[in-house]
C-alpha cells in the first residue's frame, strides 16, 4: 500500500499519508507514479502511524508494480528501539544459524515477555524501509536497495543489504540465478547473481523463480560482494530460505 499520493490530477501537490487529517477522508487522490491514472482513496486518515492510500476499485489499474510496492507496515505492532539491522542480518544470513524459514511470506517472531515485537523478517524490514526514511536512528537508504535509490547503487552493491529485484534466468551451466535490479523492464537496469549454499537450495528456488511472472518483486537479503564478471554489479550467497521473500502485490 503506498504512503504517498497527489492531491491534484496534474500531480503537483504531493501528500504523505502520515500527514493527512480526518478532513481528507473520503477525498480522491492520484497515484504517486508518473503517468499512472489510478485513483486513490485514503485509509485510516488522520492516523499518522496507520494511514495509507489504496487504489479505488472502479479506478484504472496501476501501470507498474512500483505503484503499490510499499506493503503495509503497522508500527504499533513493533518496538522501534529493538531494531538493530546488524544483529538481524547476521541471524538471517549466517549459515551457522540452522534456523530456516519456509518459502513464501515468512514469519515474525515475538521477543521479550509480553512486550512489543521486534522486526525479525526480510518482509517486515522491507515494509518498514518503504515507509520510513529513518527508523531507530538507522537510515533506510543504507538498508534497502530499490528503485528509489537506483542512482546510488546502480554500479555497486556492497555489504549486508536488502535488494528489491525480479527473476531473470539461470546462469548457463551453473547452479546460480540471474536477477534484474530493480525490476524488469527498467531503463538501464542491472543484473545481480545469486549463488546458493547447496544444490538442494538452488533447485528449490529455481522452480519458484521460474514459476513467477518476470515482473514479480523478490526481496533478497545478502552480504553483497563484487562479482568477477562485468555482467553483474554484485553477487551474494543464499544460505537459507529466510533470505528470500516474494512480494505479493
Amino acid at each position: 500500500m503506498p504512503y504517498k499520493a497527489y492531491r491534484d490530477v496534474n500531480k503537483t501537490k504531493e501528500i504523505e499519508s502520515s500527514k493527512t487529517t480526518l478532513a481528507d477522508v473520503g477525498k480522491q487522490f492520484y497515484c504517486k507514479t508518473e503517468n499512472c491514472k489510478a485513483l486513490m482513496s485514503l485509509v485510516n486518515g488522520g492516523d499518522s502511524e496507520r494511514a495509507f492510500f489504496r487504489r479505488k476499485t472502479n479506478s484504472p489499474a496501476h501501470i507498474s508494480n512500483f505503484c503499490s510496492a510499499d506493503g503495509n507496515f503497522d508500527p504499533t505492532e513493533y518496538e522501534e528501539t529493538k531494531f538493530n539491522p546488524d544483529d538481524i542480518f547476521a541471524k538471517i544470513i549466517n549459515p551457522a544459524n540452522k534456523t530456516d524459514g519456509t518459502i513464501g511470506k515468512g514469519t515474525t517472531t515475538a521477543t521479550g515477555g509480553g512486550g512489543k515485537k521486534a522486526i525479525s523478517t526480510v518482509h517486515k524490514i522491507y515494509c518498514m524501509c518503504r515507509k520510513y526514511d529513518v527508523y531507530n536512528g538507522y537510515l533506510s537508504d543504507d538498508i534497502l536497495v530499490d528503485e528509489r535509490n537506483f542512482t546510488r547503487y546502480q554500479h555497486r552493491i556492497e555489504g549486508n543489504r536488502l535488494v528489491q529485484c525480479t527473476p531473470y534466468c539461470k546462469v548457463y551451466k551453473e547452479l546460480e540465478y540471474k536477477m534484474n535490479y530493480p525490476s524488469y523492464p527498467y531503463t538501464n537496469g542491472k543484473l545481480l547473481k545469486l549463488k546458493f549454499a547447496s544444490k538442494e537450495l538452488f533447485w528449490k528456488y529455481y522452480h519458484k523463480f521460474e514459476d513467477k511472472n518476470p515482473n514479480s518483486f523478490v526481496v533478497i537479503l545478502g552480504n553483497w560482494q563484487e562479482c568477477d564478471s562485468d555482467e553483474f554489479i554484485a553477487e551474494c550467497v543464499i544460505n537459507k530460505s529466510r533470505q528470500i521473500y516474494f512480494l505479493e502485490i
